[in-house]
């Protein structure tokens, strides 16, 4: 797996559309959105749990995270 948070950050942010972003975030181009699904994925990268009203927003990252892991196991398979 690549080692770079920050690189596979940006690979699932290009992933990320309006209509996943947060309600209460306005803008879906905004640094605030961006800030708030850099930190989700960055906890979820490190395994570091959510807070219980954040648990939610934390499964996009952690099913982006799963899936990439399972295509670099079946590629290296190949």
């Amino acid at each position: 797996m690549n080692n770079n948070p920050e690189q596979l950050f940006k690979l699932f942010y290009q992933s990320i559309n309006e209509k996943m972003n947060p309600y209460f975030i306005g803008g879906h181009n905004s640094e605030g959105v961006y800030r708030f699904w850099h930190e989700r994925f960055m906890k979820a990268f490190y395994g570091i749990r959510e807070s219980r009203d954040l648990e939610s927003w934390a499964e996009a990252p952690q099913m982006w995270l799963a899936g990439y892991k399972q295509g670099l196991k079946e590629n290296n398979q190949e």
